[in-house]
């Protein structure tokens, strides 16, 4: 079951970075900017993005996932968005690409911290869908296994932060 799972989490990752760039194949370039404006803007300028701008998206990604996988009905709404994440990681990867020309940047930075991050909130979804269907009358949430998530999120956050301040001179 588990080989299963990882199956599709894979190809719904590689399936939607496809998509996301083939969007920006798609879309005018000012529609792209409305796009990476709106889900992370640090890939608009090309200086040293601040640190409120490096933690928002990260601690709102967190904050949905957590939001609408702890709730029954809602469930999916959290895959969606982490399948939006996704497809938003194909279409910057392009722009960063293309527009900054530095390989550098989406080498060190921008594609592993991104992919990392979508990796892991899929094992949150996984963590709290998993604990909704094995406690039907006991509804808690596993602690252990979403602060251990919440500090590895943390440790690639600040190496993150690491990378970013060596990158952006």
């Amino acid at each position: 079951m588990r080989n299963y799972l990882t199956i599709q989490y894979t190809s719904m990752i590689v399936i939607c970075f496809i998509c996301g760039v083939l969007c920006y194949q798609l879309f005018e370039m000012a529609q792209i900017k409305q796009v990476i404006t709106f889900f992370d803007q640090r890939l608009l300028s090309s200086e040293k993005p601040t640190f409120f701008w490096n933690v928002v998206p990260f601690l709102l990604s967190i904050s949905i996932v957590l939001f609408f996988s702890t709730h029954q009905y809602l469930a999916k709404i959290a895959l969606i968005f982490i399948a939006i994440k996704m497809t938003f990681l194909g279409l910057s990867s392009v722009y960063l690409l293309v527009q900054h020309d530095s390989v550098k940047l989406y080498a060190y930075w921008w594609f592993p911290f991104q992919l990392l991050y979508g990796i892991l909130l899929i094992m949150l979804y996984e963590v709290m869908k998993r604990q909704q269907a094995s406690r039907t009358l006991k509804r808690t949430i596993p602690f252990k296994r979403v602060l251990i998530l919440l500090i590895i999120f943390v440790l690639i956050g600040t190496l993150e932060n690491f990378t970013i301040t060596y990158l952006f001179k």
